[in-house]
């Protein structure tokens, strides 16, 4: 009896310090990612100047409320930390949770064009009458998805930190800083340009929501105050702590995006030139930019084929049928470079007037081909050019050398891992064309 009881004493002992390594583990995390949240809600504080001073008090909207957002996103963090569900499941049954949440979140976007319909179509005298039952089916989804939401985001967050343990970024098992992100509605950003050359001097994150008109009298209201070029864009994804992304039936995208966030955390994380200086430095940003679209197109393949082999098919079978179908005679990305050079030119010649003049004519020129742009002007060239991680440059990007630079330096590295940490590695453009050379 005496050796018995020393055995379960043993058991009890072992069980415990189970439960306590996992509860100093879970501690671990949360406190990465309370400390994580703040240091990054921090760093996306743009620095204050009279610019800045002054752009808060002219603006007139609602901007984000990060604060509130924040405390909800890190809540759901926390609770999924504490009781990790996913791990219950295995990688099949993984998987298919999120094809089934994907499937229902495409059939909620159906319901909820059925309803717009019926309030668009002057035939239904009483709208509300007539879409009971339809929006009875899609609040019923919603809720569904709602309580679905923290689950997926668990999966596909350990799905994607795989790929980055195998690139060498985990400390002790743990990918650093640890992939977190929420579904959420991003901001709109509003984006700010010197009108006497493209570059970006400021922006501002504003509430969801702002319909056309209001984001249009808002640009001309800050062009107008501070003689800048500005514009609202729409974002996919912002590198908050965790991470925002956009809700979206296409996994690819989701992958691709949370993956491309992380690297914005990453290089921030990192202490790096590269992540600290993209509010004032645009080599930084462009630099920053790029190299997280290089790592999202990387890293979503590798998941999709460990994870979801067949929607690896059905992209192959998507990109087949692109390919059969005849090219459009007007080419954008030709017409945008040419356009973007232009512009460059006659920025250069101290010609803003027609510059801002030509970038309207070839607005119009692209919205008669079936390119909706609302607005062509410095700050659009700003934004979309940062993104430059096509081979030859992106079409916004004009000369841009930096973007081509980044992309070299990819196709240099030996791994993904080893490119990333070179990036965080840089002190400067001149220290990259160093290192290529």
């Amino acid at each position: 009896m005496k050796g018995l009881w020393i055995t379960q004493r043993a058991a009890w002992a072992v069980r415990g310090s189970e439960q306590v390594r996992r509860g100093v583990r879970v501690a671990r995390s949360i406190a990465l990612i309370v400390v994580m949240g703040l240091a990054l809600l921090r760093f996306d504080t743009p620095p204050r100047t009279d610019l800045s001073a002054s752009l808060d008090r002219a603006l007139g909207v609602p901007q984000f409320d990060f604060v509130s957002w924040w405390l909800g996103a890190v809540s759901a963090k926390l609770s999924a930390e504490a009781v990790p569900l996913h791990r219950h499941l295995t990688e099949a049954q993984q998987s298919e949770y999120v094809r089934e949440y994907l499937e229902r979140l495409e059939a909620f976007r159906a319901l909820e064009a059925q309803v717009e319909a019926i309030y668009t179509d002057p035939k239904h005298r009483d709208p509300e009458l007539a879409s009971t039952a339809l929006r009875a089916q899609r609040d019923a989804l919603r809720a569904e998805l709602d309580a679905r939401q923290t689950l997926v985001e668990s999966i596909l967050q350990a799905q994607i930190e795989s790929v980055l343990r195998e690139e060498g970024f985990a400390v002790g098992g743990q990918v650093f800083p640890p992939l977190r992100f929420r579904f959420t509605a991003p901001p709109d950003l509003l984006v700010i340009s010197r009108r006497d050359r493209i570059m970006r001097i400021d922006s501002r994150a504003l509430a969801p929501g702002l319909t056309v008109d209001e984001k249009d009298r808002l640009e001309r209201r800050v062009d107008g105050q501070f003689n800048v070029s500005s514009l609202v864009v729409r974002l996919g994804g912002l590198a908050a702590y965790p991470t925002m992304i956009a809700e979206s039936t296409s996994l690819q995208w989701l992958v691709e995006v949370a993956a491309h966030e992380w690297v914005h955390n990453y290089l921030a994380a990192t202490l790096s030139w590269v992540g600290l200086s993209i509010l004032s430095d645009p080599v930084a940003l462009t630099i920053n930019e790029t190299a997280a679209n290089i790592v999202g197109k990387e890293v979503a393949p590798r998941v999709l084929r460990r994870y979801y082999p067949e929607s690896v098919a059905e992209l192959a079978a998507d990109a087949r049928a692109e390919v059969r179908q005849p090219q459009p005679k007007f080419d954008f990305r030709k017409e945008m470079r040419e356009t973007r050079l232009r512009v460059d030119a006659l920025l250069e010649a101290g010609q803003i007037e027609e510059a801002e003049a030509y970038m309207e004519e070839r607005r119009r020129l692209f919205v008669a081909n079936g390119y909706p742009i609302r607005k062509l002007n410095q700050a659009y060239f700003a934004f979309h050019g940062a993104y430059n991680d096509e081979p030859g440059g992106a079409p916004a990007a004009g000369r841009d050398p930096v973007g081509p630079a980044v992309q070299a330096l990819r196709q240099r590295s030996a791994s993904l891992g080893e490119f990333l940490r070179t990036v965080a590695s840089l002190r400067s453009f001149e220290d990259l064309q160093a290192r290529l050379r």
